[in-house]
């Protein structure tokens, strides 16, 4: 749920409810009414504004906050007292320390519990507080994003691009998609495979000088082309990683098929960002993390008929290596769209 649809929820739309609002629960209306104040705060100025992002409906919901805050100060004139519902009820049934690095929202009658929140953002919807996503921040297995580690939560992976938003798993993968760090290769045969860019040399120039890369760079749709293929044989890499499902994992976003093999641009964007990202994985240690390090990794990005883009995490190297040779095993890692 929102956080706009949650704020609905904490506003009463009966006249003699509103009116009485406090007084049914035992709240002073100088408490309620200094919890309206943050909320209309946060309805302006918390991160992405949900006024701007709710449209007309964000405009509604002020409109009842304002009107509630009114009724408060002037005196009631209602006869009926409606019993309002628990804070469970409304859906205030979260810990703080589960938000992370999210807006956080308290229920109206327990303004001093850590207990019984609301968390705002987590899946992007259009009247979602967007989170802040920074690279070598922790993704977690519900979907949330936090820049640090979130008691109470398992996390799943690091983030290395914002733009695009992927994060790297904590982990190498095998090839029957367990975590754990072994080599192999790419396929067990090899073909020019349909639907993926042949990357040239002239393209992806060879070395350390890391050039801005364009040609075969959506991870996803490059594994998707490879597992399709038939002309193949075995995908050792592609497979490995679209069966990779990390422990935790609770949302559908980051189950086995929603992970892929990086293209060559997502290597070379994870190699850039190594540091912050060593530096989470260092804090995810109890949770089975292993740094990028220095080895091989294979990529999604074909070269030619015979031979796939490899990247060096050692010193930056970008060089491509034949598919199936029995000597050219490489390792993988699998990345995440979140």
């Amino acid at each position: 749920m929102s956080m706009k649809n949650q704020l609905k929820k904490s506003l009463p739309n009966n006249s003699d409810y509103i009116c009485c609002f406090s007084r049914c629960r035992g709240l002073t209306t100088k408490s309620l009414i200094a919890w309206l104040n943050k909320t209309i705060l946060k309805l302006f100025y918390f991160r992405s504004p949900l006024i701007l992002r709710g449209g007309m409906e964000g405009i509604k919901l002020l409109f009842m906050a304002l009107v509630l805050k009114m009724s408060l100060i002037i005196p009631a004139q209602a006869t009926t007292c409606a019993v309002p519902p628990t804070c469970q009820q409304m859906g205030y049934t979260m810990k703080k320390a589960d938000c992370g690095g999210n807006p956080v929202l308290r229920c109206p009658f327990a303004l001093s519990d850590d207990n019984q929140v609301f968390c705002g953002g987590g899946n992007g919807a259009a009247d979602e507080v967007v989170q802040d996503v920074s690279v070598g921040a922790i993704v977690y297995g519900d979907g949330t994003v936090a820049s640090g580690v979130v008691t109470g939560k398992t996390p799943i992976g690091v983030v290395f691009d914002t733009a695009n938003r992927l994060a790297v798993a904590l982990t190498d993968v095998k090839k029957d998609g367990t975590a754990g760090s072994e080599t192999m290769l790419w396929s067990s045969a090899s073909c020019d495979t349909p639907g993926l860019q042949n990357c040239t040399t002239t393209e992806i120039p060879y070395g350390t000088n890391l050039t801005p890369i364009t040609c075969g760079v959506d991870g996803r749709l490059n594994t998707n082309a490879i597992l399709a293929s038939t002309c193949n044989g075995t995908t050792y890499a592609a497979t490995a990683t679209n069966n990779y499902q990390p422990a935790g994992c609770t949302k559908d976003f980051c189950k086995k098929s929603k992970w892929f093999l990086p293209s060559i641009r997502d290597l070379q964007n994870i190699y850039l960002q190594k540091t912050q990202i060593d530096a989470s994985l260092t804090l995810l240690k109890s949770n089975g993390a292993t740094y990028i390090g220095t080895k091989y990794y294979w990529s999604s990005t074909e070269n030619n008929i015979s031979n796939a883009w490899l990247f060096g995490m050692n010193n930056g190297n970008r060089i491509n290596g034949n598919k199936y040779y029995y000597n050219n095993r490489n390792y993988v890692r699998p990345v995440l769209a979140f």
